[in-house]
């Protein structure tokens, strides 16, 4: 019974402040502009959800319940040349908040996220869109070996959130929209305090969008030639050197009670195929101290060279001025523990602050099975 209430007060604020805006942007309208017209809009979003429980251990906890989120975007329109080979995205961010069923082992979760939304179709009247977005969550009820056992969802309070959503939009009038939704929301740690099956949310909703100006319109496109990034010259060739460091929990084999540390250094080539895209290769090798617990645990002798896991990727960049993400699909072809199996997936932000550094955030993937987060940072030559 508090969790609903909670729901519905957490539902009224936001329909509130939606009213707010609204009112306020029609009270100003005819006075002096204090807002810069940057086609900004706020969006209400509801769902109705349910738990995804991939492990037997979480089919206890199946349930439907709802998710409110609220938005701030900005919808693109050819300021920049991003904004038009992109086919004008809206770019935001979003608060989240869930009670989760009202299932005292879970709690509630609550996040905040960037995100992107890019045009698939779009008409006068009609859209469809897919939007993703990557930021933190917070859960307040996590597992604990007395108190709370059953919740195997999440080990830490914090952790990282993921939105993918596929929406068709609708134009009501000039600065209402309206739109239905499917997608998924996911939190996890990363593996850095287990345990860790993480919580997957798949929802189905209806929001509302509001600008709070006119919008503006799409300036037109530009032409822009492909042709230079044909060439094999140094100018299109790009190498990266970065290191990323990761703390890393198994508690299968030592009890939720340690860290161990995961060093990982990368080398990726890579060719500028068009303004925003660069394909390529990488290289990576990694040394994960937990792969010698492992071994340990299961009576494997090893030396110390063959803790190391040498791998070989292939790789795609899409880059967004000095913000890029980079993504690796690959194979281990060294190591003597491999319980995770030798195909990863490595997904990156790059952010450059200078012209030959930039700082990175990562996360290492079998097929869906996340290893480790690590943070880092890399040099760049071109």
């Amino acid at each position: 019974m508090k969790k609903k209430l909670t729901d519905r007060i957490f539902f009224a604020l936001s329909f509130v402040i939606l009213l707010i805006f609204n009112y306020e942007s029609k009270v100003r309208a005819d006075s002096i502009d204090t807002i810069r017209n940057r086609n900004l809009q706020v969006e209400l979003r509801t769902s109705w959800s349910f738990t995804v429980c991939h492990h037997e251990e979480m089919q206890l906890f199946r349930a439907h319940f709802p998710i409110f989120e609220l938005s701030l975007q900005q919808t693109t329109y050819g300021s920049r040349t991003w904004n038009q080979l992109l086919n004008y995205p809206a770019v935001g961010v979003t608060v989240i908040y869930s009670g989760v069923g009202g299932m005292p082992e879970i709690g509630s979760i609550f996040g905040a996220y960037p995100y992107m939304s890019f045009n698939f179709l779009k008409s006068r009247k009609n859209m469809l869109n897919a939007r993703l977005g990557v930021g933190v969550g917070y859960a307040t009820k996590i597992w604990d070996a007395r108190d709370n056992p059953k919740n195997t969802f999440l080990g830490s309070h914090f952790n990282a959130l993921f939105s993918i959503n596929l929406e068709y939009s609708r134009v009501i009038s000039q600065r209402w929209h309206l739109s239905l939704y499917t997608g998924m929301t996911h939190m996890s740690n990363g593996g850095s305090r287990c345990p860790n099956n993480g919580i997957n949310l798949w929802q189905f909703g209806l929001s509302g969008r509001y600008f709070l100006k006119q919008p503006r319109e799409r300036l037109p496109l530009e032409t822009i030639d492909n042709k230079q990034y044909r060439n094999w010259n140094g100018k299109n060739i790009s190498w990266y050197f970065s290191f990323l460091y990761s703390l890393k929990d198994i508690d299968e084999y030592m009890g939720y009670v340690r860290h161990w540390s995961v060093y990982n250094l990368q080398l990726n080539v890579m060719k500028r195929v068009s303004q925003m895209s660069k394909v390529g290769i990488g290289l990576d090798l990694v040394y994960d101290e937990t792969d010698k617990e492992v071994l340990r645990f299961n009576g494997i002798r090893y030396k110390p060279i063959e803790i190391l896991k040498p791998g070989v990727n292939v790789a795609y960049e899409l880059v967004l001025k000095s913000t890029s993400f980079l993504f690796n699909f690959g194979c281990h072809v060294g190591g003597k523990e491999m319980c995770e199996g030798r195909i990863y997936q490595k997904i990156n932000l790059k952010q450059n602050v200078s012209e030959h550094i930039f700082v990175t955030f990562g996360l290492t993937t079998h097929w869906g099975w996340a290893d480790y987060l690590g943070f880092g940072v890399g040099f760049k030559i071109n």
